[in-house]
């Protein structure tokens, strides 16, 4: 088997992956909650935070303070695990994120609502950090936003006839995957949080799996 290859067609397919599985877990975390907090979408839980924090609902402004440290925390983690264990990261923070959202089935059980979306949080926020490019530029995921920005500026290159239409189509198939994820995760949620996250726990425990076999892969990045 090749593995040059090899290696190239899973970087390539890993971000759709992994922004798809965002998706739903965002869905899921917003439905949780049924207050319009995203466990992913950060830039929409720091207008809320900062329109809460204005009208003096201090009390419902730390769910969204938390959740949005608790994100950055886990791509902290995850930063630290990239530099410690370069040739091994890629495996250890798709395993560390499948074991966060099995947990969070458990602890929903027994716990505040609250507190599984702030598990759902650090597992996305870790996730970010699943795809690098070097060890020193990874790709950000989960910010629908960019790939928006990116789909209009590529767009009006292509109107101005000095554009690449398979850049365009990739920018606009990454914030597509997100969609698809999110819609999904809301049918997912018709049932229950436990069941919803059976999709997304099955995906990156895959993932991890794959990038386990193919960790040769990993060496020099």
């Amino acid at each position: 088997m090749n593995l040059s290859i090899i290696k190239p067609a899973i970087l390539a397919a890993m971000p759709f992956m992994l922004l798809f599985i965002a998706g739903i877990v965002d869905a899921i975390g917003f439905i949780h909650l049924k207050n319009g907090l995203f466990v992913s979408f950060m830039s929409g839980n720091t207008t809320h935070v900062a329109m809460l924090l204005s009208s003096h609902q201090y009390g419902q402004s730390f769910y969204y303070i938390g959740v949005i440290l608790l994100f950055v925390a886990g791509i902290t983690i995850g930063e630290m695990i990239a530099v410690l264990q370069q040739q091994n990261y890629r495996w250890l923070v798709m395993s560390t994120v499948s074991i966060l959202l099995f947990s969070a089935i458990f602890i929903e059980k027994i716990t505040i609502p609250i507190v599984t979306n702030f598990i759902l949080a650090f597992a996305m926020g870790l996730q970010n950090i699943a795809l690098r490019i070097t060890i020193n530029k990874a790709m950000p995921l989960t910010f629908a936003t960019a790939f928006l920005a990116n789909t209009g500026r590529e767009l009006a290159m292509l109107l101005l006839g000095k554009g690449d239409k398979k850049v365009f189509i990739k920018q606009i198939s990454l914030w597509f995957s997100i969609f698809i994820g999110a819609v999904v995760g809301s049918n997912l949620m018709v049932l229950s949080l436990s069941y919803a996250l059976v999709i997304p726990i099955m995906l990156c425990s895959c993932i991890a799996g794959l990038l386990f076999w193919l960790r040769a892969l990993t060496d020099g990045d």
